[in-house]
């Protein structure tokens, strides 16, 4: 067994919501989150590709960057990155022997309980970032916010993507619940950045007592001509056309998010930032991204209504001529039943496949959830799933295919040997 496994054992003790093994793990290391300036994000969609852009703004402006997101999609050496490079192999496996040790050691002499997966994962990002110096790190948070092991930091800024119903076993099953779990990461006197919100969130937000700064109300991201090209301007600024990688108006409004939050964060840091150069080379995997063009194979990792929804838009915006065929898996979870009632009106052909992980869905489950949503499915494993949609994609030029369902999906298809590994990899 190797390290990695070996952490992953940790998983079946499942979430354990609370910050005082965290803070005794962290204390115990003498506290290097403490040595790097974080950007800390919360939310329910959008809070990758907003810290992939803002990292990517930094690192193209000469700031030394860590990157700690969740899930990965391919290697676990993903979720640790510094300069946009994983972390190697080795290193991350003397890190996972060095700190599952120090981990344990800590909580027998505290009389704490065992460390979770997600409290090393999120401490070895801590301990790899102070090692390597990064000057900014841009956190994600794993789930809510309150009580989620990267809430030990007293950031740059918080920062509050749109937040809507995920999570429900753990946040609560109503907005109000949620945005109160999301709003946990806002500290006293530290700016805050948010996506618009619906207003029980937005009031949720503004209940912390901290200003909170909507980023639509600073920054305006509109589309000029094709679909990718867009202008921002701000009040200090007004950018030429830039060509964003990412497709739709949910990446627009992620751009303001970040855009906002670099414009807090930059006479703190004392650098000119290189917006164009950044945006336009920012690398989110699996967000509505084309793998094949003969047949058109499309990917996307949305997996609740508010990620079916933006993905319906990107289809109409981007693709809304084509005959589309659906691929796809979720977790057992997951409001699938939502998700795929979003973007219904675009399927005319939709396979079913299983996700083979610890919450995953057979492919009989995610067929039932399918047609509960709306359309009719086909039940079958991945690599004939995968087939069958590639066969009929090429039997017409105007068809393709989107994968989607769970990032766990991007996953399978590389194991399945469906696509390159490569193709996920951030450089």
């Amino acid at each position: 067994m190797n390290a990695v496994e070996r952490l992953y054992r940790r998983t079946a003790e499942g979430i354990q919501p609370g910050l005082e093994v965290m803070e005794a793990l962290l204390e115990g290391l003498g506290n290097p989150e403490r040595s790097v300036a974080v950007i800390h994000v919360a939310g329910t969609n959008g809070k990758g590709s907003v810290c992939a852009m803002v990292e990517s703004v930094l690192r193209a402006s000469g700031v030394r960057t860590g990157f700690y997101s969740s899930p990965h999609l391919i290697s676990f050496a993903e979720r640790f990155r510094v300069g946009g490079v994983s972390i190697s192999e080795k290193k991350l496996n003397r890190y996972i022997l060095a700190l599952e040790a120090h981990a344990d050691e800590v909580c027998a002499e505290r009389g704490l309980r065992r460390a979770t997966f997600f409290e090393l994962s999120t401490l070895i990002a801590f301990q790899f970032f102070a090692d390597e110096r990064v000057d900014v790190a841009v956190i994600e948070t794993g789930m809510g916010g309150r009580w989620d092991a990267t809430n030990v930091v007293w950031p740059l800024c918080s920062v509050i993507t749109r937040i809507g119903m995920d999570h429900m076993d753990f946040l609560g099953d109503s907005l109000l619940e949620i945005a109160g779990e999301k709003a946990g990461i806002i500290k006293r006197g530290r700016p805050v950045v948010s996506a618009p919100q619906e207003e029980v969130v937005a009031e949720v937000l503004r209940e912390s007592g901290e200003a909170i700064l909507f980023c639509d109300e600073v920054v305006g991201v509109r589309r000029v001509g094709a679909p990718q090209k867009i202008k921002v301007e701000t009040q200090a600024r007004n950018l030429p056309p830039l060509e964003l990688p990412l497709l739709g108006a949910a990446q627009r409004e992620n751009v303001a998010v970040a855009v906002a939050v670099l414009e807090v964060v930059e006479d703190l840091l004392g650098v000119e930032l290189a917006f164009k150069a950044g945006l336009e080379r920012v690398c989110w995997p699996g967000r509505m991204m084309e793998v094949s063009q003969t047949p058109a194979i499309w990917l996307d990792g949305s997996h609740n209504p508010q990620g079916g929804a933006v993905l319906s838009s990107i289809l109409k915006e981007c693709f809304g001529e084509r005959e589309i065929g659906f691929v796809v898996g979720f977790l057992a979870d997951k409001d699938a039943v939502g998700y795929v009632r979003a973007w219904k009106e675009w399927a005319r052909r939709v396979w079913a496949v299983p996700l083979d992980c610890r919450r995953g869905c057979s492919a009989e489950e995610a067929a039932e959830r399918a047609v509960l949503g709306g359309v009719e499915a086909k039940a079958v494993s991945l690599r004939d799933g995968w087939k069958e949609a590639e066969e009929w994609a090429l039997a017409d030029p105007n068809r393709m295919v989107v994968v989607c369902g769970s990032l766990y999906l991007m996953e399978a298809c590389v194991e399945e040997q469906l696509m390159e590994a490569n193709r996920f990899y951030m450089v």
